[in-house]
């Protein structure tokens, strides 16, 4: 997401960056407390449907709606628990995770999903590469 200041952006990098490099000890192992995301839900009297995700600005221009309302994800903990999360929660907690079960599931055209899930993705993919080439360069 662009914002005129360019911070969000950067912001929402680092964040994945983040989960990326937190989720695992240095010998590659996994430390999360999420086992995986198992189902979700939409609210449709809260949620944006697919069809309303433009929003016409007053110069003309279509632009995306930014938002997660009416939408909660299950999730499966280590313990065996689970728990319903608002996305706007786990968007932050676990973006990576998300943004792939979105795409899996098929709901990343919808509204919730669509702003942040091909940013989120990219990045991903990028902050991998970087990883890997620093692993070759130090083996």
């Amino acid at each position: 997401v662009e914002f005129p200041d360019g911070q969000v952006k950067e912001y929402s990098a680092n964040v994945i960056a983040e989960n990326i490099l937190t989720s695992v000890d240095s010998e590659g192992f996994s430390l999360t407390m999420m086992e995986g995301i198992t189902d979700y839900q939409m609210d449709p009297s809260v949620a944006i449907p697919k069809s309303d995700k433009y929003t016409i600005t007053p110069r003309g221009r279509r632009k995306r709606r930014i938002t997660t309302k009416g939408w909660k994800l299950k999730v499966l903990w280590k313990d065996g628990s689970e728990a319903w999360i608002p996305l706007k929660d786990l968007k932050e907690s676990h973006p990576v995770e998300t943004a792939e079960f979105a795409v899996a599931k098929g709901i990343d055209d919808e509204a919730a999903f669509a702003w942040w899930i091909p940013y989120t993705m990219k990045k991903k993919k990028a902050i991998l590469s970087l990883v890997r080439s620093r692993l070759r360069n130090t083996t």
